[in-house]
């Protein structure tokens, strides 16, 4: 770490120039490559949902198997549909011709087969709100399954929203249109985040150079990465909701490690320190501690590869490219400007008391000092009050119900959740669901069998006796599509698929050369919250333990990674907890224009613990190593916890709100996965930084006294020596304790 600070103090404009540099070869090539080209894959080995989509591909039925999305066309005056609107089939003719992947249309009128050379059969009634006024009718499209572009179905959405007329309304909802008005652009976010970081580092650092460096370190990373990124969506699958997690991490975390430097960097020079040795010292320190933060953020990210579902692989391997790059700006471009303001990063008055020779001892003073002190006095009273709160917090999660939320949990006046209450209204709101089982072996064609099929399912409860239709697709497989009575996102409608899995479709081919799976988006979620659950020990396993070890060798300590790890599963828990009240309870979540309440998606658990568990370690490994410092220079534990956290209670505080603030700013983003993610991750660091940290660890520290400390001999010599602190740190020669009672 010496080494790259003093290359990057010696040859700053190097460095800034070779960023520079960078950042515009990352954001040229991305658009010599045509920008993004996020895309989302999605497989779910050892499940119904994968053998069903291998049957269909291997059948040559792709098309059966692609995302569809729902058009909805109601006559505003309440007239019946006597025929279809005379510009809908042009409209619809043309769908298969633009090159969008259009593969099914389904209207009540006509079907259009866009494989055939848009060849036209009979429409499906059911399509039409018949039973009612005739008035609402149901366009169904279905996409070619082995091409999933946002791009397609936001055409799609250009050209029919045309349709739209004083005397007609058109609407948009189903998978397919899921993004429509849900995923505008996280600028505004970006640009929230952004400001609360300025006003916020403005009122700490009190000087404009320590104010806007942070921002410029987090700004390169951040067009750095965004231009990585980019390029990468082109090698391997990036989901869409990537650049929203790295814009996301890298604001948070890249002002964070910055402040963090910056601060050490300030406090150097008040001791006296010249410039150069300064910033190398604050590499050389704080650096190091932003280094092993940054790592285990990365590491628990990419844990999710562990879970072994296709959809986060690439997500987690851009977001740690993202933090990654963030940690390379902190560690070279920060001290390369750092040295080009020299003392402009402190205030006037201390400017002219460093050229005076006035320098302040290595003490910390004021709030935190006394905060410090008093939970030295009291461990176990406020050690108890915040592991009730904690607990408290955390009661709601012990209720959390996984799926996915439907559209009924859109925003009001989103074209999504306008077109979902429709149906619901018109037809019922089983019809925003989409099931069928799938018949595999001789019995696909053998009309008795599919009618028995039919029967049975139709005489289950939950089941809309109505719906059900038979489509024969080969001589080998058929469909019989069915809706429920309850809505896609209850837990009713999730019981009725395991219900129709393990007892009700069972005993029709068992013994016999058939087999019928259960299909569809609910059934979809139920596998994919099945093997979520499945892996999820590993994952955990994989996070914690990788991490355990890293802060093991970093601290020469076990209880110190122990607490860690209980203290992030807590901090977990707390911000699940305030999740499942606020989104699936539905206290408050219309309000922040999340829609009603409605289960949590079942992907989203796994990123915000990935992300949270990163992240609270970044605040752990900052306290801890500043309570290491000086537990290596005096050997006791006392006045490390105290000293340590007397020093870094203040700045941890200031790099959370920064944090949340720029969390907060992503709820303003009208897609309710991301209101959860940064409803979640605010909360988290919120109560990691003003609880935990600044509560629950000092005072728990206090109490395992020398203990903390403790490292087997025979592990010593095993495990690498990687610590934090440097090997001959410059440090106050003899440091005078706090006050008698923090000596040992």
């Amino acid at each position: 770490m010496q080494s790259i600070a003093e290359f990057a103090v010696r040859r700053r404009w190097l460095v800034i120039v070779g960023w520079l540099i960078l950042i515009v070869a990352a954001q040229g090539i991305a658009g010599a490559m045509g920008g993004s080209a996020y895309k989302d894959t999605f497989s779910l080995p050892k499940t119904e949902t994968a053998t069903v989509a291998s049957l269909l591909k291997n059948a040559g039925l792709d098309n059966q198997n692609g995302i569809s999305g729902t058009v909805v066309l109601k006559n505003t005056n309440n007239s019946a549909f006597t025929k279809a609107p005379s510009e809908l089939q042009p409209a619809l003719v043309e769908l298969c011709t633009a090159n969008d992947y259009v593969a099914l249309i389904s209207t009540p009128w006509q079907s259009i087969d866009c494989s055939k050379n848009a060849a036209v059969t009979a429409g499906n009634a059911q399509l039409l709100n018949s039973n009612r006024d005739s008035s609402t009718a149901i366009v169904s499209i279905t996409y070619e399954n082995n091409h999933y572009d946002p791009k397609q179905f936001t055409d799609t959405y250009d050209s029919l929203k045309k349709l739209r007329s004083t005397a007609l309304q058109v609407e948009f909802t189903g998978n397919a249109f899921a993004s429509i008005g849900q995923s505008s652009g996280s600028g505004a976010s970006v640009f929230i985040g952004f400001a609360a970081a300025l006003i916020i580092l403005a009122l700490v650092f009190r000087t404009f150079a320590a104010t806007v460096l942070p921002l410029a370190s987090a700004a390169v990373a951040l067009v750095g990465g965004l231009g990585v990124i980019y390029i990468l969506s082109h090698a391997i699958s990036v989901s869409n909701i990537t650049p929203y997690l790295a814009e996301l991490m890298v604001i948070g975390v890249g002002v964070d490690y910055a402040l963090f430097i910056v601060t050490r960097h300030r406090r150097n020079l008040r001791r006296g320190m010249p410039m150069s040795e300064s910033i190398v010292t604050a590499i050389n320190t704080s650096g190091r501690a932003v280094l092993f933060a940054g790592t285990t953020v990365c590491i628990a990210i990419l844990g999710l590869i562990a879970l072994g579902v296709s959809f986060f692989n690439g997500m987690a391997v851009a977001t740690a490219l993202a933090v990654g790059f963030t940690m390379a700006a902190s560690l070279t471009l920060l001290p390369a400007l750092l040295s080009l303001f020299g003392q402009k990063v402190l205030p006037r008055r201390q400017r002219a008391a460093v050229r005076a020779g006035e320098f302040i001892d290595g003490e910390p003073v004021g709030f935190w000092a006394r905060w410090s002190q008093f939970i030295a006095r009291r461990p176990i009273v406020v050690a108890v009050a915040a592991g009730i709160v904690m607990i408290v917090l955390a009661i709601p999660f012990f209720s959390l119900e996984l799926g996915s939320s439907d559209q009924g949990s859109d925003p009001k006046g989103s074209t999504t959740r306008i077109g979902y209450d429709l149906i619901s209204s018109e037809f019922g709101v089983g019809y925003n669901s989409a099931l069928e089982a799938v018949v595999s072996g001789p019995g696909a064609a053998d009309d008795a069998f599919l009618q028995k099929v039919s029967d049975t399912i139709a005489g289950t409860p939950g089941v809309d006796r109505t719906s059900l239709a038979t489509v024969p697709l080969t001589k080998d497989i058929a469909f019989v599509s069915f809706k429920t009575t309850t809505s896609p996102q209850s837990e009713k409608t999730y019981q009725l698929v395991r219900h129709l899995r393990s007892n009700v479709l069972p005993p029709l081919y068992q013994g016999s050369a058939n087999h019928i799976y259960t299909y569809g988006n609910t059934a979809i979620n139920v596998d994919f919250a099945k093997v979520l659950g499945r892996k999820m020990p590993l994952f955990i396993a994989v996070v914690v333990g990788l991490s355990f070890i890293l802060l093991m060798i970093a601290f020469r300590s076990l209880l110190i990674p122990l607490t860690a790890a209980v203290m992030n599963l807590l901090a977990a828990g707390g911000s699940f907890g305030l999740a499942v009240a606020i989104f699936q309870f539905g206290w408050g979540s219309d309000a922040m224009g999340a829609g009603p309440g409605g289960p949590i998606d079942a992907w989203i658990p796994v990123m915000l613990f990935a992300i949270l568990f990163g992240l609270s370690m970044d605040y752990q490994v900052f306290l801890v190593s500043r309570m290491h410092e000086e537990w290596v220079h005096t050997k006791s534990n006392r006045r490390a916890v105290t000293v340590g956290q007397g020093e870094t209670g203040g700045i941890i505080t200031a790099a959370a709100l920064i944090m949340i603030a720029v969390f907060l700013g992503f709820l303003l983003t009208p897609g309710r996965p991301i209101k959860i993610f940064g409803t979640g991750l605010a909360t988290a660091v919120f109560l990691d930084a003003f609880i935990l940290r600044t509560m629950l660890v000092p005072s728990l520290m206090h109490i395992f006294g020398k203990a903390n400390w403790f490292f087997p001999r025979w592990l010593d010599r095993t495990i690498p020596h990687l610590s934090v602190e440097p090997p001959k740190a410059p440090e106050p020669a003899e440091p005078t304790p706090i006050n008698s009672s923090l000596a040992q």
